[in-house]
């Protein structure tokens, strides 16, 4: 059985649901810091910058953005263990800006995850 992961932009988002994790660099205006549980806002767990510039507006580039994407992650563990940690809670939901379309760090977040969620239970499954 699969988690959801909801996707929710933050723009007019003044209270996330409970579970919502903001996963942005920087903190949008218009939130209040108190409107998300403390340890909710990781924003180291996007791609940097420059690897979101490289795919931009080039498909073709997709598989090797989340090739880097998903290796780097592999090696920073602490960056993203909570947002796994959150899905074996139940629901799961990203804050973020700008728009999910199908090439967008946010997608490539949310495949990782249900990867590594996958992964885990397999791994459960087997103790």
């Amino acid at each position: 059985m699969g988690i959801e992961i909801r996707l929710e932009r933050v723009e007019g988002c003044r209270n996330p649901p409970a579970g919502a994790f903001l996963v942005d660099s920087k903190w949008p205006r218009g939130l209040p810091r108190s409107a998300l549980a403390a340890g909710h806002w990781l924003p180291r767990v996007m791609p940097t910058d420059e690897l979101v510039a490289w795919m931009r507006f080039q498909p073709l580039r997709w598989a090797t953005f989340c090739d880097i994407y998903w290796a780097d992650m592999g090696n920073n563990p602490a960056r993203w263990l909570p947002l796994l940690k959150a899905m074996e809670q139940g629901e799961l939901a990203l804050l973020h800006s700008g728009e999910p379309d199908e090439h967008s760090p946010v997608m490539a977040l949310k495949a990782f995850l249900q990867q590594r969620y996958r992964e885990r239970q397999g791994e459960m499954a087997e103790a």
